[in-house]
């Protein structure tokens, strides 16, 4: 690795100034910063960090023969130090975080391999006006920091998921499809070149009729498909007794592999149709929702999903700055595996530069290690990046960057008055005000009773026919 360079006094500065404005603006929605430690053990990175930031890990043996890395990005850092507090299930933190992160790349020199990372840490909310009051401060991010020009794309992993999952293709198969969505997307590669290349690599091929172990296992997942396979084993006279248990899970995965190969062409070839058909969808919001709502009609899992996605979308295209930004993009893969569900990326106004992004992770705390699932979402830009694409230099700012003169904790009777309630927090946040949504409580006695560590100078309570009232400090401590 080469040297890194020296950074100017200048450029500190700006970055500087950039990481009190991220903290400011952050801090208006409730996010507290939290300090994290640069070192933490590989297996949390590694649970559900997926293939592509797993190479990119720079991992150690510490003095304890334990295997230690510096951290590749902040998430699954702050959802395993959550998971020691065991919060109660109605818990919600709000953590914001900045700092570097760590990714080697061959061939890069050493300042190329790590960037100052910024993002927030919404655990405990899982509605649609947790993602929609997410997406709307991911979206604010870029105008803070002096990029005029920038783009959100979003989707709902759980759309594609659910397509899949109703063709019951092996994992291989689907694992094929989801890899060749950029080239569905950009059309460099036709369906057809694509099923020859799944032939080639023994992915599909012509399932023989009288094939009875490929009849045994059609439909199952592949840890069920290999307990049939080795129920065959046990079963074939003199084929079991003499392999040991580690020669016969071999002869298993093999054997699977080998039928897995035999997935019907035709069904890989009618999911790729059906594939490209989603990812390829433009135009207006609304109308590729109901398009695709068209195309996947008789998938309940994936209309559902973007049900959801609909609720998500017209929260946030309230504002009419936002609805100009929005576009749905159902080819929109990330590379971190833990995203389980909306997932967006926020470019610049080409479209070719990713300068952040972020989306709902609800199963990565049971991958850590949790008993149940706590709903979780996020986001990050590299700050570096963002900074670059700057026109006009961050402010600025002249008080502590999450100081504030007022704080007011806004709550609704139900989730029919959810856009009021964005609406309302953006106008006492233009009026200076720290504005938390306690998405957890829906009437004033639950927060006397739930939150008696946090002092809020304003209660405003929206009933579920829309009226506001406002309650100072004297109901807080009631």
């Amino acid at each position: 690795m080469t040297s890194s360079s020296d950074k100017s006094e200048s450029s500190w500065f700006q970055k500087r100034h950039g990481e009190d404005e991220f903290i400011r603006l952050c801090g208006s929605f409730g996010y507290e910063y939290q300090d994290l430690p640069i070192l933490a053990p590989t297996d949390v990175f590694l649970r559900k960090s997926g293939g592509e930031l797993a190479s990119q890990m720079l991992s150690l043996i510490d003095a304890t023969s334990n295997l230690i890395s510096l951290r590749p990005e902040f998430t699954a850092l702050i959802v395993s130090e959550h998971l020691k507090t065991q919060p109660e299930i109605n818990d919600i933190q709000r953590i914001q975080y900045s700092g570097p992160v760590f990714r080697q790349t061959l061939g890069s020199s050493l300042d190329q391999q790590y960037f100052t990372q910024i993002g927030v840490e919404l655990i405990g909310a899982g509605t649609p006006i947790a993602d929609a009051e997410l997406l709307y401060l991911a979206s604010q991010i870029p105008s803070h920091l002096g990029v005029t020009g920038y783009n959100v794309r979003i989707t709902n992993l759980q759309v594609l998921n659910s397509l899949l999952d109703s063709k019951k293709l092996s994992d291989r198969a689907r694992n094929f499809i989801i890899s060749s969505i950029p080239e569905l997307q950009s059309q460099s590669t036709s369906i057809s070149q694509l099923l020859t290349q799944a032939q080639d690599t023994h992915i599909v091929g012509l399932n023989p009729s009288n094939d009875h172990l490929q009849i045994a296992i059609a439909g199952l997942q592949d840890e069920q498909a290999k307990e049939v396979l080795h129920g065959f084993l046990e079963w074939s006279e003199g084929l079991a007794p003499n392999l040991g248990q580690r020669a016969a899970d071999d002869v298993v995965e093999r054997l699977l592999r080998k039928l897995r190969s035999n997935d019907e062409k035709e069904k890989v070839h009618e999911t790729l149709v059906e594939v490209s058909k989603l990812v390829n969808l433009e135009g207006d919001n609304e109308e590729v929702l109901d398009t695709a709502e068209s195309l996947l009609e008789t998938c309940p899992a994936a209309t559902a999903a973007l049900q959801s996605m609909r609720s998500v979308l017209n929260l946030v295209t309230d504002d009419p700055n936002m609805s100009s930004k929005i576009s749905i993009d159902f080819g929109l893969i990330k590379g971190i595996a833990y995203y389980d569900g909306i997932v967006f990326d926020i470019t610049d106004s080409s479209g070719g530069k990713i300068l952040g992004g972020g989306g709902r992770y609800d199963a990565l705390s049971t991958d850590l290690g949790s008993e149940r699932e706590i709903p979780s979402a996020g986001f990050a830009y590299n700050l570096d990046a963002l900074l670059k694409s700057a026109v006009t230099e961050p402010p600025n700012v002249a008080v502590h960057p999450n100081h504030w003169d007022s704080s007011t904790l806004l709550i609704t009777e139900d989730d029919s008055q959810d856009l009021l309630a964005l609406q309302l927090s953006r106008e006492y946040r233009e009026a200076g005000h720290r504005v938390v949504i306690g998405f957890q409580y829906h009437s004033l006695a639950e927060v006397v009773t739930e939150c008696q560590d946090e002092f809020w100078e304003n209660i405003v309570f929206v009933s579920a026919t829309g009226n506001t009232e406002v309650h100072k400090t004297d109901v807080a401590n009631t």
